[in-house]
């Protein structure tokens, strides 16, 4: 795809968006994706949908994944009550829309996403990435590590490590987001924690590239001993400890999957809702400089369950940034 198509494509997608009706989140307004209007604004976090799953080892469809949490968000209002805060008054919050993929070429895709999240980026925004699948922090992190001098940590909820090195020789897959980030110059192994594991989708080998690298392992045991805010917060002291910023990955089936079936590889013995939701509001506390919600799969949950908790994941880290990650109406 020619570079002024990308550039044609989402600078009439508000347009196109606006006229089919389809819903923005929260009924923010369509917005272009570009630093400037985005700065004109005055946005501090901004939506961008990234409809991208080919990567995906196991099952597709969280392409869908950005149009069913926008559909669930028009139920909801922009107000808050437990953190008493409006999301358009606090945030000046706005809706992207989608990064425009190139369908079968995923190298050209994942340039794409890269320079989309540069763009809100570069308007002092806070990127709210919806996805797809869980490949999609690559190409993000490249737009993050592009623009830090310093140290970068990486925060990764999920069942899984992804710490596969690569797929029958793909190395850009929904399983290897952890390695690599490993591999940047500016993230150091220590500052990588991995937070949910458990099931029977990890193989050895990936235990072993933890080990070996000093990533920082937190299982499910370990959380349902030790509390999810104890968890969590040593999970941020690691990630943050000598970091110019970090990265927050936030893969659905670190949540059970009675709560949370839509997702690509749902698991059951995971967090509650309500420890998704503590969760990420203590993470918007450490204000992330850029966060993604994966595998999110509207088909298989007719009920719409889990997008309306994805939506929560969002209000979340945004009441968390607002408050300190402590609710105004305990």
């Amino acid at each position: 795809m020619p570079e002024h198509r990308a550039d044609l494509i989402t600078g009439s997608m508000a347009t196109v968006l606006q006229a089919t009706r389809l819903p923005s989140f929260l009924g923010a307004p369509w917005i272009h994706c570009d630093a400037a209007e985005i700065r004109s604004h005055d946005a501090k976090a901004a939506i961008l949908g990234v409809p991208f799953d080919q990567a995906t080892v196991y099952r597709s469809g969280s392409s869908h994944g950005p149009r069913g949490l926008r559909q669930a968000s028009e139920q909801y209002l922009p107000y808050l009550g437990e953190f008493d805060i409006n999301l358009f008054e606090e945030f000046h919050l706005v809706d992207c829309g989608d990064v425009p993929i190139v369908p079968g070429d995923a190298a050209r895709s994942r340039s794409i996403i890269s320079d989309f999240v540069g763009r809100i980026l570069d308007a002092g925004a806070f990127p709210i990435l919806v996805g797809g699948d869980h490949s999609i922090p690559i190409p993000a992190m490249d737009a993050v590590s592009a623009r830090l001098k310093g140290k970068v940590g990486y925060l990764h909820f999920d069942a899984h490590l992804d710490c596969q090195p690569d797929v029958a020789g793909e190395r850009f897959t929904n399983w290897s987001g952890v390695s690599r980030a490993v591999e940047r110059d500016n993230v150091d192994a220590r500052n990588v924690a991995v937070v949910g594991i458990r099931g029977a989708l990890n193989p050895p080998e990936q235990f072993r590239f933890v080990k070996e690298h000093g990533i920082t392992m937190y299982t499910m045991r370990e959380i349902a001993r030790r509390g999810i805010a104890d968890v969590v917060t040593d999970a941020l002291d690691r990630v943050t400890d000598g970091t110019e910023a970090f990265y927050i990955t936030w893969d659905t089936d670190v949540i059970d999957a009675s709560a949370m079936p839509g997702t690509d590889g749902p698991e059951p013995g995971g967090l509650t809702s309500a420890e998704a939701l503590r969760a990420i509001e203590l993470v918007g506390a450490r204000k992330p400089i850029c966060m993604d919600i994966v595998e999110l799969t509207p088909a298989y949950d007719p009920s719409g369950i889990s997008t309306r908790l994805a939506c929560y994941l969002i209000f979340n880290v945004l009441g968390g940034w607002a408050t300190g990650g402590e609710p105004r109406r305990a």
